[in-house]
């Protein structure tokens, strides 16, 4: 078994029905959250919800692997517009309504919600398919863990 990392993160942190994963002999183990959090359960938790332990193999290929490492998550876009030509931004924005949906679009764009890497990573294409910037900034980051991705 691999030493598990010491959580950058508390129980309380963790979402509702996190997956947990009991393959102490994972050579990933140590560092993911899956594992991590199993470990931190207390040993009178009488319900668990894990993976089972036949369809997870675990190692280099495992498709539920969560790196505890934190992520840059950005928040907030509200800055591109100002960088952006009128038609550039119109474009942009129906291009996200339309992946988002009009409310989503517009938590997003004020830096209501945490956007993980691959948002960000759309929100670059998107910049790039309308012919603005790629490189912009968004309005700020914050580290955190990604339990999702």
């Amino acid at each position: 078994m691999n030493d598990v990392t010491t959580p950058t993160f508390r129980l309380s942190d963790v979402p509702s029905n996190f997956a947990l994963c009991l393959n102490a002999d994972c050579p990933l183990s140590g560092q993911c959250l899956h594992y991590i959090v199993r470990t931190m359960i207390p040993e009178d938790e009488l319900i668990l919800h894990v993976y089972n332990p036949e369809a997870v193999k675990g190692g280099e290929d495992c498709e539920h692997f969560r790196n505890q490492t934190p992520v840059r998550y950005a928040y907030g876009f509200e800055g591109m517009q100002a960088n952006m030509l009128p038609r550039q931004y119109a474009m942009f924005m129906d291009i996200l309504i339309a992946h988002f949906s009009r409310n989503s679009y517009f938590v997003r764009r004020r830096g209501g919600f945490p956007m993980p890497p691959r948002e960000q990573e759309l929100i670059r294409e998107v910049l790039k398919q309308v012919g603005a910037d790629p490189s912009m900034e968004f309005d700020r980051y914050k580290d955190r863990i990604n339990w999702t991705d």
